[in-house]
């Protein structure tokens, strides 16, 4: 069995709504409104759904249209290697209980758990589910953010993904970003901050930051400011945007977790031309 757990209901409202056959493809998502029309009045259906991560292995799509929540199984399947456990209906939601602990989980399987994350974002935003934002809405021990969409018609230019983790006390980790960005980071740097860097696992890189920024107290706390702003400048030279920051790891009773960042570019992006962001 199951932990029991309070089932939430979710409101039974949905609109369905005609995809644009004509419509291009922008690189910037499009927030026009969707419009369905009465014989007398227009009314405006937006669609919204949600994505939340529960306990240590649970994902639940709530309001998400079938062939939606099918796209999301099958990159489940593909990025997490330990696989899907069970799949069940929870207080209206499709909810996914995967093997392993993606939501504590350390070393392989942490990186795993943001790459998935990192391409359920990426699968969603192709179909035209935009991310509005993440919130944390429970103040319960062990809590994660819950990811609200919209859906929009077109759907986003395609784009290109990464993630930047804040690891442990001091490290900061590139998963899947091209090389520029972490070696046009470096030199932003304070003088003497970097006190090691290197390959961590395929396709991460790693940053060791002298110190504990995860930590900081005092004016120190002002340092790491100042290092997220360079890490945004290193972003956005090479057309990288922070699509997401999302809490989806358990901390504990006396701390909290760190965001990872989600970031996106579009495909075929050349340097010196526009970044776009939400």
């Amino acid at each position: 069995m199951w932990p029991n757990e309070k089932a939430s209901q979710p409101d039974p409202t949905q609109g369905t709504l005609p995809d644009s056959k004509d419509a291009r493809k922008d690189p910037l998502p499009n927030y026009s409104t969707e419009n369905t029309f009465a014989s007398s009045s227009t009314a405006f259906q937006t669609r919204f759904a949600s994505l939340s991560m529960h306990m240590e292995d649970r994902i639940r799509l709530l309001k998400f249209p079938t062939p939606i929540i099918d796209l999301c199984r099958r990159a489940i399947k593909a990025t997490w290697a330990r696989g899907i456990q069970d799949e069940r209906e929870y207080g209206g939601s499709h909810e996914f209980k995967l093997y392993g602990t993606p939501w504590r989980g350390y070393g392989e399987q942490a990186i795993a758990a943001r790459r998935l994350i990192k391409d359920l974002l990426a699968v969603l935003h192709t179909q035209g589910w935009v991310l509005m934002l993440s919130t944390d809405v429970s103040k319960k021990n062990y809590d994660k953010d819950s990811l609200l969409f919209r859906h929009q018609t077109p759907a986003p230019a395609e784009c290109d993904w990464c993630c930047i983790s804040f690891s442990k006390s001091d490290r900061i980790r590139f998963i899947d970003a091209p090389s520029e960005v972490y070696n046009g980071f470096i030199p932003r740097m304070e003088p003497g901050r970097l006190q090691d860097q290197g390959q961590h696992a395929l396709g991460v890189y790693e940053l060791k930051i002298y110190g504990k920024p995860w930590w900081a107290g005092g004016i120190e706390t002002m340092m790491v400011r100042g290092l997220l702003l360079s890490l945004l400048e290193s972003l956005e030279e090479e057309g990288w945007t922070v699509y997401a920051s999302i809490d989806q790891k358990n901390g504990g009773e006396k701390y909290t977790e760190t965001d990872t960042w989600h970031c996106c570019r579009p495909k075929g992006w050349e340097k010196g031309a526009p970044v776009y962001h939400n």
